[in-house]
């Protein structure tokens, strides 16, 4: 059994009372504000992900498409439907009433399948780069991580669908932005 010696005991207890209101004080320190490019960034990517649920609904119960298309589209809107939840939920953590205005993306032609599934590609590939823009300036690195975690996403619907409409790889090169 050790002892404990008075100076020992005396030595913790000042370092305790030293470093105490220090630790009290980083606890209690509340967190940045957002930052705005961050939540700009959310924003967009938030009305995206709503421009995408309301196209494949759309699509999916109109008389175009076959069963297995309506299918993938189904399913394309679950993962949005994801990606939509995560986003309201970083911008709601961040004390920011989100928007539920879908971005735009005219009013385009879906009159036959393949219609349906160019209008698709085209708005997989921009929800694709609005998560990969801002990944590497976002400050807040858990909205990156999410950012790039959607992303994966993002460029296998765009995979997914390239292939369907015989379009060639989702990008020629193999790598992205080159």
């Amino acid at each position: 059994m050790s002892t404990i010696s008075r100076t020992r005991l005396l030595g913790s207890a000042c370092a305790l009372g030293l470093a105490g209101p220090l630790l009290a004080a980083t606890a209690a320190t509340a967190a940045p504000a957002a930052d705005k490019a961050d939540l700009a960034a959310l924003g967009e990517s938030l009305a995206l992900e709503l421009a995408a649920i309301a196209t494949y609904t759309r699509a999916a119960a109109s008389a175009v498409v076959t069963a297995p298309v309506a299918a993938v589209l189904e399913r394309f809107a679950a993962d949005h439907t994801v990606h939509r939840d995560i986003i309201l939920g970083e911008l709601r953590t961040a004390g920011v009433t989100p928007s539920d205005v879908p971005a735009s993306i005219g009013d385009p032609a879906m009159t036959t399948e393949v219609d349906v599934l160019t209008v698709a590609l085209a708005l997989e590939r921009r929800i694709a780069q609005a998560h990969l823009a801002p990944i590497g300036t976002l400050r807040n690195r858990d909205y990156a991580a999410s950012s790039a975690s959607i992303l994966g996403v993002e460029t296998a619907h765009v995979a997914l669908l390239s292939e369907a409409l015989r379009k060639g790889p989702a990008y020629p090169t193999g790598i992205v932005g080159a």
